[in-house]
Formats: structure tokens, sequence, C-alpha cells
């Protein structure tokens, strides 16, 4: 008989009630559910979110405690009921600059942050619409392809454009266009 007795009680998988088990891949441990393949809920092991501080603000859509808290993109206000209840207050700016998607032409591209906190823009229609631009994009026809958007970048103490075609990418000054 053991010593110790297990605290832990066995999680089941909200979809199919089987036992979740712990899992390994490139980016660490997570629980999986264990009838996978047939089932694929996944939940991470560790909370990818801190709490810095609990806040006297109440949740507009629960009422529980507000909180503010650190994730992977920066930090955000959060309710503290989640995952049942998932209210979030991000910083907004003030001004938001939209341009038609090139691709698509049906939705907006927008300034997104990546994981790494870089900024990049992207089109509102994702998963649908994968174009993303690496830089803030320019209203200015390209020279050789007529493409509408364009980006600045700095070529040998110069600012140059590069299309934002990328079957074009062609590269001009203010003086070619």
């Amino acid at each position: 008989m053991s010593l110790f007795k297990s605290t832990k009680q066995t999680e089941y998988c909200p979809k199919c009630n089987h036992p979740l088990v712990i899992k390994r891949s490139k980016q660490g441990l997570f629980w999986g559910c264990s009838n996978y393949p047939a089932c694929d809920y996944l939940k991470p092991l560790h909370q990818a979110t801190h709490i810095i501080k609990t806040l006297d603000d109440t949740c507009p859509e629960c009422g529980a405690l507000l909180q503010v808290k650190q994730g992977s993109f920066g930090m955000f206000i959060g309710c503290s009921q989640y995952p049942e209840c998932t209210f979030t207050v991000h910083e907004e700016n003030d001004t938001v600059e939209e341009w038609d998607c090139p691709e698509c032409r049906t939705h907006k591209l927008v300034e997104r942050i990546g994981r790494s906190g870089k900024h990049f823009y992207a089109c509102t229609g994702y998963p649908e619409c994968k174009f993303t631009l690496p830089s803030k994009p320019i209203e200015k026809p390209c020279p050789q392809c007529h493409y509408p958007l364009v980006t600045k970048k700095k070529q040998r103490g110069k600012t140059v454009y590069v299309c934002a075609n990328k079957l074009c990418k062609h590269i001009f000054t203010e003086e070619e266009n």
C-alpha cells in the first residue's frame, strides 16, 4: 500500500467523456483526449496567461471580478471566470487604418501583432484569405504590374518602394513612379 495518496482527480474530455492524458509535442506538454484520433480535444497543461492583479470592477457579461493578465500578446483585462466567461478588454487604437485587401477584394487589411510581438498587416477574411504584409501598406500602384499596394523600405540609404504582389516584388523609387 502506498504511503502517499494522489489528490489529483482524473479529468475527462468535455467532448467525449474519455480520460485526458498528458501528451508531448514540439511546443511542450499538453492535455489530450485518450480517444484520439476519434476525438481531437486539447487543453494546455500550463496556464498561458499570468494573473497580475484582481480589479474591483466586475465583468459586464457574468458579474465576476475582472483581472489584469499577461498573455502571449501582451497585457489585457479579462474575466476571472475564464474559460467559462471569455470577456476581455484589449487596448484599442484611436485611429484604425484599413485598406481594401488586394487579394480577395471583399475584406480589409488591418494591423495585427504576432506571437513574437512584431506588427504585421493581414486580411480580416482569414482563414479564407491568407494575404499578409510584413510592414505598413501604402496605396500606390506598382509601375510594373499596377498592383494597388506597396511597402516602403530603406535600401542603401535611399527610400524605395516594394510591390506588395508576391509574384512581382518590383523595387522602385519615387522618381520612377
